[in-house]
């Protein structure tokens, strides 16, 4: 099911069909180099599409599937899940792109939009993004965004930066002039 589309993606949700292409690239040392559970395998990458789709039932949200419209191939993922931060449950925004997709602005455009979604239409009232201090690209992305504070902690036992946004922080962000 499609649930979003910029100008240059098409955000939907994951099919088993999904799969291989998404393990090529979670299974990618460098893209996965700030994940807390490193290259992922092809059966790990089956699970987490299987608890995306569970997550889709449970929740009306979960990681969604980055299809790139030009070449029409799957690129990432990037979506809203939940995380357990300094032991509260947390609404975090995620995205992860094939190494060939890096620089060109996607996970922003896919991330802004994936917010829009997760505040408009889900009604989440905060959203949360964890990154590694060291992690300067994800910081960008999430700055662009319209995060702008930050607390530092220790989580999956690395030390992180947690961004947070509330919806009225989303709104005002995006009704500026």
């Amino acid at each position: 099911m499609l649930i979003a589309e910029t100008e240059r993606l098409l955000i939907r949700e994951f099919e088993s069909s999904d799969k291989p292409a998404l393990s090529k690239i979670l299974g990618d040392p460098e893209v996965m180099e700030f994940s807390s559970k490193g290259a992922l395998t092809e059966a790990d990458t089956a699970r987490f599409v299987e608890s995306c789709r569970h997550s889709y039932q449970k929740f009306g949200y979960g990681q969604w599937a980055l299809i790139e419209k030009k070449s029409e191939k799957l690129i990432g993922f990037c979506g809203l899940s939940h995380a357990t931060v300094n032991g509260v449950e947390e609404v975090e925004v995620a995205y992860r792109l094939a190494k060939e997709r890096w620089e060109n602005g996607l996970s922003t455009e896919a991330a802004q939009k994936v917010l829009e979604h997760g505040f408009s239409v889900c009604h989440i009232k905060s959203v949360v993004g964890i990154v590694s201090p060291r992690h300067k690209a994800s910081m960008r992305v999430l700055e662009k965004c319209g995060f702008q504070s930050f607390s530092e902690t220790h989580y999956c036992g690395w030390e992180a930066r947690v961004y947070r946004m509330s919806d009225h922080d989303w709104k005002s962000y995006n009704n500026r002039t």
